[in-house]
């Protein structure tokens, strides 16, 4: 760090602070205006006031120390603020694609004790993109590879490998800045194998389970569906849906909040499940009356 690079062994990324900033914001350094982006993303981050008041163009009024090059400076300094948008119409501009495709893969180990505990097949396990991370951000944690509607590699969430995790250490952790309101883990896999109905769920494991049953499925990261997540199954053909969260006070309350939302897009019904129980460990029974792909 005190040369003012790195490099992930996990995921093979490196460079500069900034080319850093640009990774953790989901920003290509490559590109440059993303590169731009990320630098004053970091003006931010570390509260460098001189940066954020520049002009849109990223040059500042330099004072010179002749009047020969004070001249064209100025002149470039009027330009700028010409071409500047007002603020009024900075803020009309719509806001840019959330969530944007990552550039990177974790190296991850997709045969760690942990996973294999939960008794699913390593071909599926793989397929998902499931793996122990033992570098990088994610280090020690089981990481879920998070994927758009159209099956692009977004986000990678991250479980901590064992239940009991240490004191002030969350068990799931999600990358800064990613709008999980606005994703449904798993919609790409049930878009591909075509189905307009489908069953809603919380967790990752309860995906895993229903899948690998030829149940279309898809989890909210969450006890709660969003307008925004309700609107993503509407515009891609889903018609109805059955909502089945976790068996205890969060989920009981989280179905409550999300029926009206679902309702006023979509087809719903509920499966209350008893306490304790959640969808990766209820009846076969209740799994019998489940649609299938």
């Amino acid at each position: 760090m005190a040369k003012q690079i790195y490099n992930c062994f996990a995921c093979d990324a490196g460079g500069n602070a900034l080319d850093f900033v640009a990774h953790m914001e989901g920003l290509d350094p490559s590109n440059t205006s993303e590169l731009r982006k990320a630098a004053f993303a970091a003006a931010e981050m570390f509260g460098i006031t001189q940066a954020l008041e520049r002009t849109s163009n990223g040059r500042g009024k330099a004072k010179s120390k002749t009047a020969r090059s004070a001249k064209p400076v100025k002149a470039k300094a009027k330009k700028a603020e010409k071409s500047k948008p007002s603020e009024s119409s900075a803020k009309d501009k719509p806001a840019g694609p959330s969530n944007k495709p990552l550039t990177f893969e974790l190296k991850l180990d997709h045969k760690h004790g942990f996973i294999a505990a939960r008794g699913f097949k390593k071909k599926l396990v793989k397929a998902f993109g499931i793996g122990f991370a033992n570098k990088g951000m994610m280090k020690d944690r089981i990481c879920f590879s998070i994927n758009n509607a159209e099956g692009q590699l977004i986000a990678y969430s991250g479980r901590w490998a064992n239940d009991f995790p240490p004191k002030d250490v969350p068990r799931y952790l999600l990358p800064k800045g990613f709008e999980k309101s606005k994703v449904l883990y798993n919609l790409n896999r049930v878009l591909e194998k075509g189905s307009d109905c489908l069953v809603i769920v919380e967790g990752f494991w309860s995906v895993l389970r229903l899948h690998s049953a030829g149940i279309p499925c898809v989890s909210t990261f969450g006890d709660s569906v969003t307008e925004a997540q309700a609107e993503l199954l509407v515009k891609h053909g889903i018609k109805s849906v059955i909502l089945i969260f976790d068996g205890d006070e969060g989920g009981r309350v989280g179905t409550a909040s999300s029926l009206p939302i679902l309702a006023k897009h979509l087809f719903v019904k509920t499966v209350a499940l008893e306490d304790g129980v959640k969808p990766d460990t209820m009846s076969e029974d209740i799994l019998a009356t489940l649609p299938r792909f």
